[in-house]
This record gives structure tokens, C-alpha cells and sequence, in this order.
């Protein structure tokens, strides 16, 4: 349930934003912050995809996905993320015509104001997802915060070129504030272009269900091995994939003469003990264990 509140949270926060940015980008002739409202509409048309993509989710329905239904997760990402580069690249382009055809004047006092207001209500809404959110798990929730720390990057980005134009209009280079528009937006789009790369990398990975990141892999399979070493296992087969929120792990111990354990029961006592360690990764888990004594069978 935290995560549909924060999703519905970032969507009431980025429509208000995206609503000012708007009026104010446009009253002003500001190119960037046009930019940075668009951003925001389409962050919010976005945010009510992962909205409607978690509630999915959440509904149970064993008989048509008996495996569950994470795997929307990571493929809403990669659209939205897709989505985030294509706008980008589409404003590094309009930035890119806007500076060869001279530049473009804004009222420099009114869009500082702006970047000053923007950065701080934006940073904000990435803390508060930080906080709220941290324990939560979810892929979507981490995408939400990146979004709000895209913005709030991209409003500190807007707030000290401003600045530095302010000082300029003061001195004789006055002429090159026209510029100032225009570059802004080329530095912040190209910037913000490896997020989107890098998300939907991780989002691929999940979709393949390959193994999940090398700290969290290491972090699993030491509990695994802990488990070893107890009960004189000859040696664990670890399989490892994470896709959304949810972690599938199956181990295959091989149990040899020397192992403590080799009845039913005692396998059950196993399973409990393993569960109970990996309870703390802050993910939901799909948790297979078997146990064999011929190693073939865990190949």
C-alpha cells in the first residue's frame, strides 16, 4: 500500500508542478522551463502507468500467471524510460536550432525565481520518497524518485545558469545572455539522457531474468553458504533472478555421508532456518529448496 500512495503522491505533485512551469516558461519566453513542465505532463501520464501497472500487480490471479506478475514491472520502466529519452532528445535538438538562429531573451530575474522555487519543491519530493520509500522495494517507487531527482537536478541546472546570466547582463558581455536559454537546455537534456540508458538496462536485465546486481547476489549467497557450512552440505547450487520487487531463489543442496541432516524433517528445520536469514533482503521472495544426494541432479 506505501507504494500505491507514493505513486499517487508523485502524481498530484508533478501535475501542480507541471501546471506552473507551463504558465511560467511560456509568460517568460524560457525554452528550458518550458522544457521542465512538459517534463513533468509527461512524468505525470507516466506516473499513472506505474499506478495502474501496481494495482495489477497487486491482484492475485494464480491460475493465469501461477508465477506472479512482476515481470509489467520492469517493462513499464523501460517504456517510461524510453519516453524520458526520446523527450530529451527531442529538446536537445530544439535547443540545438534555438542557438544557431541567435539565441532567445528571457526575463532573467522572473526564470531564477523560477529555478530558485523549482529545485527546492523538487528535491523536497525526491527526499520524501527517500524516506517514505526506502523499505519499499520497488522498482517503481525507485523510478519515481529518480524522476523527481532528474527534476530537481534539472532545476538546479536552470537556477545557476540564470544566475551566471544575471552577472553577465551586468557586464559588457550583456549581448551573450540570449545564449544562455538555448545552452542550458542542451546541457541538462544531454545529461539526463544516462539515466534513462541506465534504467533500462537494469529494467532488460530483469525482463531476461538474469542475476540480480553483484552486492546483492554476494549478499544471498553467503546466507546460502552459511547454511552450508552448518548443516555439512557437500555444496549449494544457487539460482539467483530478480524481476520488480520480487526475488526468485533456488538452491539445490548436495547432501553427502558427513551432512547432519538427511531425513524429511530435518530438510523442513532447513528450509525455516534459510527463510528466516533471508528475511532480511527487503524483497518479496519466491523460494524453492531441494535437497539431493547425487549432484547430477542439481546441474
Amino acid at each position: 500500500m506505501t507504494e500505491y500512495r507514493l505513486i499517487r503522491f508523485s502524481v498530484i505533485c508533478a501535475v501542480m508542478f507541471a501546471v506552473g512551469a507551463v504558465v511560467w516558461g511560456v509568460a517568460i519566453s524560457s525554452q528550458v522551463i518550458l522544457f521542465d513542465g512538459v517534463y513533468s505532463f509527461v512524468s505525470v501520464l507516466l506516473s499513472l502507468g506505474s499506478l495502474l501497472a501496481a494495482g495489477f500487480i497487486r491482484k492475485t490471479d494464480d491460475l493465469r500467471f501461477p508465477f506472479g506478475k512482476e515481470t509489467i514491472e520492469p517493462l513499464v520502466i523501460t517504456f517510461k524510460y524510453l519516453a524520458i529519452g526520446a523527450m530529451c532528445l527531442f529538446a536537445l535538438f530544439s535547443a540545438v536550432s534555438d542557438l544557431f538562429e541567435g539565441g532567445r531573451a528571457v526575463n532573467l530575474g522572473s526564470a531564477t525565481l523560477y529555478g530558485a522555487v523549482a529545485t527546492a519543491a523538487c528535491l523536497l519530493v525526491y527526499l520524501y520518497f527517500k524516506r517514505r520509500g526506502g523499505g519499499a522495494g520497488s522498482g517503481f517507487v525507485r523510478a519515481e524518485a529518480n524522476q523527481w531527482l532528474m527534476d530537481g537536478l534539472l532545476s538546479a541546472g536552470v537556477l545557476a545558469g540564470f544566475v551566471l546570466a544575471l552577472v553577465l547582463s551586468l557586464t559588457p558581455l550583456a549581448a551573450v545572455t540570449a545564449y544562455v536559454d538555448p545552452l542550458m537546455l542542451i546541457l541538462v537534456s544531454a545529461y539526463f539522457l544516462k539515466v534513462p540508458v541506465g534504467e533500462i538496462r537494469k529494467a532488460g536485465r530483469e525482463v531476461l531474468e538474469m542475476s540480480p546486481e553483484e552486492d546483492l547476489r554476494r549478499r544471498l549467497e553467503e546466507i546460502v553458504h552459511g547454511v552450508e557450512e552448518e548443516y555439512g552440505f557437500d555444496e549449494p547450487f544457487i539460482r539467483l533472478s530478480k524481476v520488480g520487487s520480487k526475488l526468485y531463489i533456488e538452491v539445490d543442496y548436495v547432501v553427502g555421508d558427513e551432512s547432519r541432516v538427511r531425513d524429511v524433517t530435518g530438510f523442513d528445520q532447513v528450509r525455516q532456518l534459510l527463510s528466516d536469514r533471508l528475511e532480511e533482503v527487503e524483497l518479496s521472495k519466491w523460494l524453492t529448496i531441494s535437497f539431493t544426494a547425487d549432484r547430477k541432479w542439481a546441474l
